[in-house]
């Protein structure tokens, strides 16, 4: 557990030969005669650091303030286990350290890339635990990770907030630990705000601010589970992992629970979906007629778009792209909830070209089952399985 910062309780736990390597890499007190400190040397690093100007007294301020984070069983332990994927042996290097100050600073100072990671990694771990949600039935695939990847995935989560007023620019960290867990670190902005500052010459004054919130995906493709950090209560819980699932998985989020949705609609946000038939069934066309969607975030908000009957058969996906401005509504925010199917079997020559019109909605309920005849109501419940938006 970690231990409230302060400045001078911080020096009296570090040794004079860390402190002197921790100035002495941002080039600070050089001239300090660190081997002749008394019994008053608290007093005495203490005064020269504060006259410093105040960009450097703050840069080594930030230093401390991160090891006092790490200063700990559970911060070395992060710090051992970070040095491993470097190829450091850190449990010996740190052994004749005496204190948990002095080994975080000693990271600090020669492996700075290990403490910087340890340090994400710890923060996560120590994050309230009501905040966090834990799933499994997730995909067993590894995420995209490429830059390409990541920047879906930030713009996605980009777009989410800016539905509140927030989240116009969003920062993603990707870290991957024991060749295994997959941890994201999301920074989308938070609200403007103002604080109470000095400037440079002293003058009280009121600048403006923006600071981030954090949301955190740690995943495990091996046994598909997933943990996510985020503010909002459940809603938002579910959003944010369809979100992931979406970008860096390549596909739906199952239910937590095998079959409890057992329709699965949004393969129709794609022109390219398809609707391959048997021939032996003699379907001419197959075509969406009515698609309902609803918005991640969007509260209760929903955009129904209904085709053209004479149109062309993706007159559908041509409505999407006219009607959806995609910077704001990338398909990862967009859910389809309901859609109506429409079957035309070729005209044999006599009586009535034959159809058949019906509609499903997420996540249990459609219509086919009211369909008077039997050997229409067949042929659609075997192409929704076929097509995969049945998956009972």
């Amino acid at each position: 557990m970690t231990t409230h910062y302060t400045p001078r309780t911080f020096l009296r736990h570090t040794s004079d030969p860390i402190l002197k390597a921790c100035f002495g890499k941002l080039g600070l007190l050089a001239d300090l005669k660190w081997g002749e400190l008394n019994t008053n040397r608290v007093e005495v690093v203490f005064d020269r650091w504060q006259s410093l100007p105040d960009e450097q007294r703050t840069e080594i301020e930030r230093v401390f303030e991160d090891a006092e984070d790490m200063a700990n069983e559970e911060g070395l332990r992060a710090l051992i286990d970070e040095g491993q994927f470097h190829w450091l042996d850190l449990a010996t290097e740190l052994e004749s350290l005496p204190n948990y100050h002095d080994k975080a600073l000693h990271v600090w100072i020669n492996h700075p890339r290990v403490f910087q990671v340890a340090g994400t990694i710890n923060h996560a771990h120590s994050l309230p635990q009501r905040s966090w949600h834990h799933r499994g039935n997730m995909p067993r695939r590894q995420p995209d990770v490429s830059e390409a990847g990541i920047a879906t995935f930030k713009d996605a989560i980009s777009a989410y907030y800016k539905r509140e007023g927030r989240g116009h620019k969003t920062t993603v960290d990707p870290y991957l630990r024991v060749n295994r867990y997959h941890y994201f670190f999301a920074y989308p902005d938070g609200y403007a705000d103002t604080f109470m500052g000095h400037d440079e010459q002293g003058r009280l004054i009121r600048r403006p601010q923006k600071s981030v919130f954090e949301v955190i995906v740690i995943f495990d493709p091996v046994d598909g589970k997933l943990d996510l950090y985020a503010k909002g209560g459940k809603a938002v819980e579910q959003e944010l992992q369809t979100i992931f699932c979406r970008t860096l998985l390549g596909q739906e989020l199952p239910p937590e629970s095998p079959n409890s949705h057992p329709y699965e609609l949004n393969g129709l946000k794609s022109r390219q979906f398809g609707f391959p038939t048997d021939p032996a069934d003699g379907i001419e066309q197959v075509r969406i007629k009515k698609l309902r969607l609803s918005i991640l975030g969007g509260a209760k908000r929903r955009i129904t778009l209904e085709a053209d009957p004479t149109a062309a058969p993706d007159d559908i996906y041509d409505m999407l792209d006219e009607c959806l401005n995609r910077e704001n509504l990338p398909d990862a925010l967009i859910n389809v909830t309901q859609a109506q199917f429409h079957f035309r079997w070729f005209h044999t020559g006599e009586g009535r070209q034959k159809t058949l019109t019906f509609e499903v909605s997420f996540p249990n309920r459609s219509n086919l089952k009211s369909v008077k005849r039997e050997e229409l109501r067949l042929v659609g419940e075997k192409y929704l399985k076929l097509w995969a938006i049945d998956r009972a």
